[in-house]
């Protein structure tokens, strides 16, 4: 297995943004050829309901070319994000997930890295964790997953209109990523903190006690800023897709 780990986050898939969708793919592309392995931290899909999602005519070509990266020997691994944590397609052979995880910790360039979406580094909303409690407690996902995909697929972009409403009358500091948060998993241990969810590609270095230099890394929107982490060659490099 090639020494060659990509991650991305927030690409936001959805029937409505085809271009987006051709932009992936060739991203897809890029990592069949070149990666060891591919980490995708949540959001991937605009919107997630349940196994009844894998047979939209957006979906069905990403899956496709999970699966070509798969076979050319690439491991995937999916972390949940706040609008695709029902994620319940195969893509990496055997089942499909139960349940995704919300965090990881792995090595990539001889650097321990903490890997998350990057919602439960923001504190500060507490409405917000109230909901996404809810939102992933066992009886909501299987009502969604049980529903007739218009149905679901309507109630839950009703919801994100609404909750997007909800964020834009919140204070800036409210919705922002928790600095001491942050720095709580680079003192745990960890070289870096990779995450999406803020939509802004962005590279901060933290000084940590003893004199050691702590990293925290956010990567991009694809519908505005594609930009994903690669690891290659001793180096952590953040990238634009073009």
């Amino acid at each position: 297995m090639k020494d060659v780990d990509y991650f991305a986050s927030d690409v936001h898939l959805a029937a409505e943004n085809p271009r987006v969708s051709a932009r992936f793919l060739g991203f897809l592309d890029e990592v069949r050829q070149e990666g060891g392995r591919l980490f995708l931290l949540g959001d991937i899909f605009d919107l997630w309901v349940g196994p009844k999602q894998t047979r939209l005519q957006y979906v069905v070509p990403i899956l496709e070319k999970l699966r070509e990266v798969t076979a050319a020997s690439v491991k995937v691994h999916y972390i949940a994000g706040n609008r695709d944590f029902n994620f319940d397609a195969r893509v990496n052979g055997g089942p499909p997930p139960r349940r995704l995880p919300e965090e990881m910790t792995v090595e990539s360039q001889g650097r321990k890295l903490f890997l998350t979406h990057g919602d439960l580094l923001c504190t500060g909303d507490r409405g917000y964790r109230r909901v996404r409690s809810i939102g992933r407690s066992l009886p909501v996902r299987a009502a969604f997953s049980s529903m007739p995909l218009p149905l679901s697929t309507f109630l839950s972009r009703g919801f994100r209109r609404l909750s997007a409403r909800v964020v834009a009358r919140k204070p800036r500091q409210e919705t922002a990523v928790d600095f001491s948060r942050v720095r709580s998993h680079l003192l745990a241990g960890h070289d870096a903190v990779v995450c999406g969810h803020v939509h802004r590609a962005a590279r901060y270095r933290i000084a940590l006690p003893g004199g050691r230099t702590g990293e925290f890394l956010t990567l991009g929107d694809w519908n505005r800023e594609p930009v994903y982490l690669v690891g290659r060659g001793g180096e952590l490099l953040l990238r634009k897709f073009r």
